[in-house]
């Protein structure tokens, strides 16, 4: 049965502990977060006027909301329509297509959710750490400290379903943490649980740590009730997006969910994401490697499956690795590891008995803040391929009114012109095309008759190996002889390459 000893104890408020520490560390982690939330903020409002988190990724995720605005629950792989599949669950751009249906502008009600999705994220980690036994103002400062990742920041400005999915994923371990259990707080952890999954297909590490800690504890009932009331909720779950979607959705990650994926390619996946975190996120990797330090204490103490925060790493590192053995994975993708890293960083000094651990605790995770925030600042103004300022309204300005279709790498701009985007995921038509027997030719002979009003890219198709990326990565072979045989460029707007097609006057000036 559980012991008392292998948890943090519930602290008394009224006790002298916070004197024990002294002010010395309080006030210095306190100051880093002061200065992680104003840099957040400012960073955030830059990101947001500038439109610089909307990759293709977050407009696959947008324009799946429009869709489901129309009534359109997850597109067919190919229609009269265009070009559909995504290996993204519902939840997310379900909420988005909610707030569009009550007449919330596209962007900004994206923004919104996942503005919310991060302080949702924030309190579930304050909530869990509470339950373990940290005290009120190292959990807050925790649960703050986690917005020293680049992955964080990303979520807090690109609309994707991370944040979401974390956040759900941990208010759950939050039901589970508080001791004695109800099957009233087992069944809401299910439900927490759930919808994380809905939200994120890959986000049931945490419905498998709380079974193992829930057993190790001496909960197997507990266990038992858990696990069942998940499984079932899972069936409804795919049961409704089978119903909603008329079957299609069976088809669709049948053919799209392993990303085209080889043995390989899998076993990579560590060594890909370690190289991904280490160029895109140094705040992350300085959280990692402070948590692993703790998590080598917590593995010689003989107590690993009964350490909740430890069980929780060792999960979301294991399933990120297992995420990044499959291609077109992004930076987005290391948030869970931020966010176990937190939660063990701040729970390791929950022990009463050891002011000394706190006192370091604290230290560490201000001087943790403070590295992270000088690198975030550094980067502040450093755009990726993936991440740049973005000028959509001077893209459609220069497109004009049209009644034909836009084709654009990033389908958020037909989106935003009120347009059903033709291709849904550039990358999945290159994708399928090597499975499907000519799955490409209606995009190319749309090109070929000029039917697009434009087509938009993020790269010069001309340059020898932009071109090699459209025919192997994005949109796949004959894509850019079809595009520079038929349309001219028009405009270059920031990183957006507008092209137009070719009319018979300026053919025949060519031709002269």
């Amino acid at each position: 049965m559980y012991s008392p000893s292998t948890a943090a104890p519930k602290r008394n408020e009224s006790s002298s502990v916070p004197d024990a520490i002294g002010a010395g560390p309080r006030i210095l982690l306190l100051t880093a977060v002061t200065f992680l939330i104003v840099l957040t903020a400012v960073r955030s409002w830059i990101w947001w006027r500038s439109d610089a988190g909307i990759s293709f990724a977050s407009g696959v995720m947008i324009t799946m909301a429009t869709d489901l605005k129309a009534w359109v629950f997850y597109r067919p792989l190919y229609d009269a329509h265009g070009y559909g599949g995504t290996r993204y669950f519902p939840l997310y751009f379900s909420l988005h297509a909610l707030l569009l249906k009550l007449g919330m502008p596209l962007l900004p009600s994206a923004y919104l959710i996942s503005a919310a999705s991060v302080v949702l994220l924030m309190l579930g980690i304050f909530r869990l750490l509470r339950e373990l036994g940290v005290q009120f103002w190292l959990a807050a400062c925790s649960a703050i400290a986690l917005l020293a990742a680049g992955s964080v920041q990303l979520s807090l400005s690109t609309p994707q379903a991370d944040g979401l999915a974390a956040a759900l994923n941990v208010w759950g371990l939050a039901m589970v943490a508080r001791l004695p259990h109800c099957s009233r707080r087992i069944l809401l952890a299910s439900l927490f649980f759930t919808l994380a999954w809905s939200a994120k297909l890959t986000t049931v590490f945490g419905l498998v740590v709380a079974l193992i800690w829930l057993i190790a504890t001496g909960y197997k009932r507990m266990a038992w009730l858990l696990a069942v009331a998940t499984t079932c909720a899972y069936l409804l779950v795919g049961a409704a997006m089978i119903s909603g979607s008329h079957g299609r959705v069976v088809e669709i990650f049948k053919a799209c969910a392993s990303g085209g994926t080889d043995w390989k390619f899998i076993v990579s996946g560590p060594a890909r994401m370690v190289s991904m975190a280490s160029y895109t996120d140094p705040g992350l990797v300085l959280f990692a490697v402070l948590a692993l330090v703790v998590l080598a204490f917590v593995a010689f103490s003989s107590q690993l499956c009964q350490n909740l925060p430890a069980l929780f790493l060792i999960a979301a590192l294991a399933m990120t690795m297992i995420i990044f053995g499959s291609p077109g994975t992004a930076s987005n993708h290391l948030l869970d590891i931020q966010v176990a890293s937190v939660i063990l960083l701040g729970a390791w000094s929950a022990n009463t008995a050891s002011t000394r651990r706190e006192r370091l605790t604290s230290y560490v995770l201000a001087l943790a803040v403070l590295v992270a925030a000088v690198a975030l600042v550094r980067y502040a103004t450093a755009w990726s391929a993936w991440y740049h300022p973005h000028q959509f309204p001077r893209v459609l300005e220069t497109i004009g009114p049209t009644d034909k279709p836009i084709l654009s790498e990033n389908p958020v701009i037909p989106a935003l012109a009120g347009q059903y985007p033709y291709v849904l995921d550039p990358w999945m038509v290159q994708l399928l095309r090597n499975r499907i027997p000519g799955f490409e030719q209606p995009l190319l002979e749309r090109l070929r008759d000029r039917a697009f009003s434009a087509v938009v890219l993020s790269a010069d198709p001309s340059q020898q190996n932009v071109r090699k990326w459209y025919d192997t990565v994005s949109f796949g072979p004959g894509f850019a002889s079809a595009l520079l045989e038929n349309y001219k460029l028009a405009a270059v707007i920031d990183k957006d390459w507008i092209y137009v097609p070719i009319t018979k006057d300026s053919a025949s000036t060519t031709g002269n």
